[in-house]
């Protein structure tokens, strides 16, 4: 499952793309971004962890702070 997310500089990608229905089918080669805020309203959808959404909101946060 871990293939399916990246993050990088604050941002959760997920490889995968959203459905007709709004669902979103992960492993289908598409890229979403998600910021943190936006990862907690589409967490069971896209199946994100706290433990993605707190380490994207460390990075975000010492990234801006240079």
């Amino acid at each position: 499952m871990s293939e399916n997310f990246r993050i990088i500089r604050g941002w959760i990608l997920v490889n995968g793309t959203r459905q007709d229905d709004g669902s979103i089918e992960l492993g289908t080669g598409g890229e979403m971004r998600f910021s943190p805020f936006e990862a907690i309203s589409e967490r069971k959808q896209a199946q994100i962890t706290w433990g993605h959404i707190l380490t994207a909101s460390v990075q975000r946060l010492a990234f801006w702070r240079r």
